[in-house]
Parts: C-alpha cells; structure tokens; sequence
C-alpha cells in the first residue's frame, strides 16, 4: 500500500530539468591522470616492479592496488597522497562549468575508472563536491593504518568495449532509469570524456543527446572511425576547455 501511494506521488510530480550531464574524471574535470601522479610518488628504483606489476596485475584497478601498497611500505602517507591528489589543475574552464550546471537545475554525475577517495576529496578540496549529483567510481578508503585500498566498482562480463571492473554505458542507462523511476526525466543527456572506456557510454545516447570528446586525445580517433561513427547517434562535438562544452550547451539547450 505504501509503495502504492508512493508511486502515485511521483507521477503526480514528474519534473523533467534541462540537462543530465555526465564527466569523465581523469584528463577530462581534472588536467591528469591520477592514479599516474600518485604513481609518481614511489622512488625512481620501483620503476621495474611498476612494470613488472602492469604484465602481472589483472586489470587496472588491481595494479593501482599494488601501487597503493608500495607506497603504504615507503612510508608515503594519507596526508600526502591527499595533497598529492588536490594540487590537480582543473581542465580550464572546468570548475566555472560545474558551478554553473548547478545553478541551473542541471543534473552531473562523475562515472570514473579512478577511486572515490582521489574524486571526492579533490571535489571538496575545490568546493564543487555540492556541484555533484552522485559519482560512480571504484570504491577506495582509508584503513586504520592509513594504507589505501580499493576494489572493483563491479565485474561485469557483458561490455568487451569497457574494463571488467567498470562498465560506463551500463552505469549511465542504469542511472538514468533510476532517475525515472523517481519522476525525473531530462530533455538531454551528455557525456564528456576522453579515453577509450568513454565510448560505450556514448555509444548508449540518443540522437536528442550529445557526445562530448576531448581534442587530441585518444576518444577522438574512435570516433572518426567508420564502423563507429556509423553507430554514434548522439551530435559530436569536440572540445578543449570546459568553456568550450558550456558554450555549446548553452545554444543547445533551454537554460
């Protein structure tokens, strides 16, 4: 009965806002990799075992789950990492384009192959973390003697153009029908990124949506491949700065 009445309530009050926007984190929100610049951290000499780990480790998340272990033993601290993370740039024009996606009763969710330790604190540290909606990340913490961990996100088997930890198309649709579910609906939804596990996600958008894909970087050259850009149905446009996606969004959509 009460889930009865509680899905009459979200009928009543559908609320359709103009825009779902959906980021990328690494070499997208923020100007680096930064699962590389904490890498960056351990000494010169680990650079063999690096390598070593890379052929060894079974994926991504598993490799940075070694690094954060070597760093733990050379006594890099909790503190450092943090600060490490922090003194990220921001892509220009990245932290004016959450703000003012905020402000204007757009909805931005981060889906990211990082860690929720490095997106959040980097958020907060900037004070754009209310600007956020929700971030789908590998989960990471601090333990009790300050070593980082993390884990897969999930481990799926469906998606041969993602990692087995992180599927960005299947987070994306699932949020957007959860979203709803809730009586939210969105007159468009986009995506911005910049590397090869960002093209699921735009592969799953509509031709109302837009795809936005970094300049130079490798999410461009897929695209422009033939058999790709046969199945893109989103309008592609490309971009270097954060001003560049706000620019186009604002001719594009009802703000």
């Amino acid at each position: 009965m009460i889930n009865k009445h509680i899905n009459i309530l979200i009928k009543r009050y559908k609320m359709t806002k103009p825009l779902l926007m959906s980021f990328d984190f690494d070499h997208t929100v923020i100007d680096k990799n930064s699962d590389i610049v904490i890498r960056e951290l351990l000494p010169n000499e680990y650079t063999e075992t690096i390598k070593k780990l890379y052929k060894s480790c079974d994926g991504w998340t598993m490799l940075m789950k070694n690094i954060f272990e070597l760093l733990h033993s050379n006594k890099i601290t909790k503190d450092e990492i943090n600060d490490t993370i922090n003194s990220i740039p921001a892509v220009q024009g990245f932290e004016e384009i959450l703000k003012n996606l905020n402000s204007n009763n757009c909805e931005v969710i981060i889906i990211s192959d990082s860690n929720s330790v490095f997106i959040e604190n980097w958020l907060k540290y900037r004070q754009l973390d209310h600007t956020v909606n929700k971030i789908f990340t590998n989960p990471a913490w601090f333990d009790d003697k300050n070593l980082l961990n993390i884990k897969p996100y999930h481990e799926q088997n469906w998606c041969t153009l993602s990692e087995k930890n992180l599927c960005k198309g299947y987070i994306l649709e699932n949020y957007i029908k959860e979203r709803t579910e809730n009586g939210v609906s969105f007159e468009k939804i986009a995506y911005a990124g910049d590397g090869k596990n960002d093209l699921c996600p735009i592969l799953k958008l509509s031709d109302k949506d837009i795809a936005f894909p970094r300049q130079d970087y490798p999410i461009i050259k897929l695209l422009n491949d033939p058999d790709t850009k046969n199945n893109v149905k989103a309008q592609v446009i490309p971009w270097k700065t954060g001003t560049d996606i706000w620019n186009a969004l604002v001719n594009k959509i009802n703000l």
